[in-house]
């Protein structure tokens, strides 16, 4: 009998490991796939030093496009980025300003201004913050756990001096 209750423990033991490796697993796989996105959508603004909407083959197009092909999380029914992406301040203490707001996938985009009342205005310019997320399609906790991939764009400055 105690080899039978001896070989449950080491059974139970191999099934927790099991679980254990396959959630890292998973969890490794929705990092990087939201690593991409956060990558993609910063090197997309670099290429064009800025977040452009509204015109043919502009940012938000671009990076869309690819998003889809890549099977990246849609926004379901009425939700609209405005509603998914916090308020959030930028190094210095700036609100920054949501440009995404009607896009059609989980991703927020912000833009920043560094010029403060009396800066220097050849230092002044803008620079963008990325946030992605890590999503788990499990049934119970689906929509409770969202784990924000974050990456910055470098500045651009409006002011040729």
């Amino acid at each position: 009998m105690k080899e039978a209750i001896a070989n449950a423990g080491i059974f139970n033991l191999v099934i927790i490991f099991v679980i254990i490796l396959i959630a890292f697993f998973i969890g490794s796989l929705s990092y990087s796939k939201a690593f991409k996105v956060k990558n993609k959508i910063i090197e997309e603004i670099e290429k064009d030093q800025a977040y452009t909407t509204g015109v043919d083959n502009s940012t938000e197009e671009r990076v869309e496009e690819w998003i889809g092909n890549i099977g990246y999380r849609v926004n379901t029914g009425n939700t609209r980025n405005s509603a998914n992406c916090p308020t959030v301040t930028g190094n210095g203490g700036e609100q920054g300003k949501l440009v995404n707001s009607d896009g059609d996938y989980q991703y927020c985009v912000y833009e920043f201004d560094t010029c403060t009342t009396g800066s220097d205005k050849a230092k002044c310019g803008k620079y963008y913050r990325v946030t992605a997320y890590m999503y788990f399609d499990i049934p119970i906790i689906s929509g409770l756990l969202r784990i924000p991939v974050n990456g910055e764009t470098m500045i651009f400055n409006e002011i040729d001096s």
